[in-house]
Parts: structure tokens; C-alpha cells; sequence
């Protein structure tokens, strides 16, 4: 059920040689960085609304399980799944909701953290194109899409991220 996958991760280390991490350790990296970044959106129903609004602006919908029983959340999750591989954006599945909110040192704890949209890194705002620039991903980001693009087709597997 969980994928334990090791994929290679450059960190940041003073002999610069590369360390193997799984790919929960990869998200986490990921998404603590865009954290800082300010270029996340939490919960499903901001996510929804972000991208009725933006549909190029996304990188990775991060999601987790909803509660058995609710109904409602799981269509709209299936929903936000379906538009987000219409408009290639890369739906991670996880194990856990309070683990993100754990990596993301939240104590709202009335927060919804089932959804979570990282956003692409900024561009320049002077320039006049309107393409994504993916040379401002970093390295966790780039071996993440590898490991979606590895994965695409198949049914995702469940990511169990770490705890902390």
C-alpha cells in the first residue's frame, strides 16, 4: 500500500555527494521550501477555488484520504483529481493529514490539510514571456516530477511520509 521507492536527492552536504531519500523525505522538502516560499494552498475547498481560477499555476495537488464515511470530500477530491490530470498537474496521494500538517508546523488544528497545491516558483515578472521557466525548480522538485512521470498511468500509489 505505501511506496517506500528510494530516489536520488541532492542535499545539501559539505563532501557534495548526493544522498539517497525516499520519496516521502523528497516531499517534505518540497513542500517546506514552498512553504517559505509562500507558494502554497491549503485545504480543498482554497485549492478548488485556486484553480477555477488559475489552471496553469500549479505544480504538484498533494492529497490526502478522506474520512471514511464522507462522501461529499471524496467526490470533490475525485473531481480535483480528474481536472488536475486534464491540466497536467501532478496529484500526489499521502498517508496521513496530520503528517502535513506536522511538516508544515501547523497548530490550527481546524485547519483542512486534505489538500495542499504547490505552486511554481516565481517568474520574472518583467519578462514578456508567459511560459513556465522550470530552471527555477529546485532539485526536489525535479526529482519529484521524475518519480510522478515514472508513476503517470499507473495508479499512484500512497506516499507515507515521514514524521517528522
Amino acid at each position: 500500500m505505501y511506496d517506500q521507492s528510494v530516489v536520488s536527492v541532492k542535499t545539501e552536504s559539505f563532501s557534495g555527494v548526493a544522498a539517497k531519500s525516499t520519496i516521502g523525505q523528497c516531499i517534505r522538502t518540497v513542500l517546506r521550501r514552498a512553504c517559505v516560499e509562500k507558494r502554497l494552498t491549503i485545504g480543498l475547498l482554497p485549492a478548488i477555488q485556486y484553480l477555477s481560477k488559475n489552471t496553469n499555476g500549479a505544480l504538484f495537488c498533494l492529497t490526502a484520504a478522506a474520512p471514511p464515511g464522507d462522501s461529499a470530500t471524496h467526490m470533490q477530491e475525485v473531481l480535483l483529481q480528474a481536472f488536475c490530470d486534464e491540466n497536467d498537474i501532478y496529484v500526489i496521494k499521502v498517508d496521513s493529514e496530520t503528517k502535513l500538517k506536522r511538516l508544515l508546523g501547523s497548530c490550527k488544528t481546524h485547519m483542512d490539510f486534505s489538500c495542499i497545491l504547490v505552486h511554481y516558483p516565481y517568474t520574472d515578472p518583467f519578462s514578456d514571456s508567459q511560459e513556465i521557466d522550470l530552471s527555477n525548480l529546485t532539485d526536489s522538485e525535479k526529482d519529484l516530477i521524475e518519480y510522478c512521470e515514472n508513476n503517470w498511468g499507473s495508479q499512484m500509489p500512497v506516499i507515507k511520509l515521514p514524521e517528522k
